[in-house]
């Protein structure tokens, strides 16, 4: 029989990155479900107002959370 060498590779976690804005949900005027379910009305807007294109469904989420947290 042949022997094969094998290498095992370990999993190496990427860091946050540096740039990366958070904004803490205590900031806001919004209770946890509020926040939510305001994000996910302003993204449904975002979403029509593109004339419902599919696929930036991220980019939607993404830009409402941007706007709550700014309202």
């Amino acid at each position: 029989m042949r022997q094969t060498n094998t290498i095992k590779k370990t999993a190496v976690k990427s860091p946050t990155p540096k740039n990366r804005i958070e904004t803490p949900l205590a900031q806001t005027s919004y209770s946890n479900g509020d926040f939510a379910k305001k994000v996910q009305e302003t993204a449904y807007q975002l979403f029509v107002a593109r004339g419902c294109a599919h696929g930036y469904d991220v980019e939607d989420w993404l830009a409402a959370e941007q706007i709550v947290r700014s309202s």
